[in-house]
């Protein structure tokens, strides 16, 4: 059982845990940012330490934490003690003072587990290098559950970089804890992903998934000697081989292997995406600090009006 003192892997998650996220998430979608200001976090500090970039992750929790009425402390390695040679370790214990919750994302994988061991606030796992990305797992069944209307019984295809994608890995482990889904895998040769059946491009046509999730090719993580070796690109071609009622999803962000072009086809919908991991953090924060209750207060209003 999910102990909400942390969320640094989706194995700490049971299948009600991810339906109470996603719950909390869908009461605080109509109140997630563009001028919305809640009090559920009023007074509290989250406090960012990224020692490797982002862009989606880190500002969809500033912007989460500032919604719910909260502030932001944020570490970059430039300009920090870590250029000095404080040790990472010791920087987190640092923010931990001045903070009530953190969010770390590190390049070096299982990090995550030895920093919330160190300290005594809820910490959240924002990515530890090729192993899991949870919130990123969380919002993205969020999304394919308004697009879709389900999480059992689906067809998801997962293409590209499945070796070192940790969003994949999080996202996996969580739809086999639903029933009767169906997971396979199309990558460059050597960037598979052992326990889901891979399959070509053209198989597409035959197994009409309901969603395509594309990663990019985790050239950080590859050999220096091999990162030459491996490409890949969705264009219209593969685009014609999916039903009209597919949902094109990427974890973002996108290099040169997803066409900008293609956009406009309804069945992109990485923006989308993007845009749920604002509630869908809002719900993670909300719950790690003990404000749930608050949360589910906000849909009793509702229907009392």
């Amino acid at each position: 059982m999910w102990n909400k003192k942390n969320l640094l892997s989706v194995d700490q998650l049971s299948r009600a845990d991810i339906e109470f996220i996603l719950n909390c998430a869908k009461i605080l979608e109509p109140l997630s940012g563009r001028g919305n200001k809640l009090n559920i976090c009023k007074g509290e500090i989250l406090a960012e330490i990224f020692f490797e970039p982002s862009t989606r992750t880190e500002k969809s929790f500033q912007a989460a934490m500032y919604t719910l009425g909260g502030d932001v402390i944020t570490h970059k390695n430039i300009g920090s003690s870590i250029e000095k040679g404080e040790t990472k370790a010791d920087t987190v214990k640092i923010m931990e003072q001045y903070s009530d919750i953190i969010a770390v994302r590190d390049p070096e994988e299982l990090t995550v587990k030895k920093y919330a061991d160190l300290v005594n606030i809820p910490l959240i796992n924002a990515g530890d290098g090729s192993n899991e990305h949870p919130s990123q797992a969380l919002l993205d069944l969020y999304t394919i559950n308004k697009e879709i209307g389900k999480l059992d019984d689906i067809t998801i295809v997962f293409m590209a970089d499945l070796k070192y994608g940790r969003a994949v890995h999080s996202l996996i482990k969580a739809l086999r804890k639903f029933s009767s889904n169906k997971i396979y895998g199309i990558s460059p040769k050597g960037l598979e992903l052992t326990g889901i059946e891979t399959i070509s491009i053209e198989e597409l046509k035959k197994i009409r998934p309901d969603i395509l999730y594309v990663t990019r090719i985790q050239r950080e993580r590859i050999p220096p000697e091999e990162r030459d070796k491996f490409s890949f690109r969705v264009d219209s071609r593969v685009l014609n081989m999916l039903p009209n009622n597919t949902k094109v999803m990427h974890v973002m962000p996108r290099i040169d292997e997803m066409d900008p072009a293609l956009d406009n086809d309804k069945r992109i919908i990485l923006f989308k995406q993007a845009r749920h991991g604002l509630h869908t953090r809002m719900a993670i924060i909300s719950i790690l600090m003990g404000h749930e209750d608050d949360v589910l207060a906000i849909k009793d209003i509702h229907k009392k009006n």
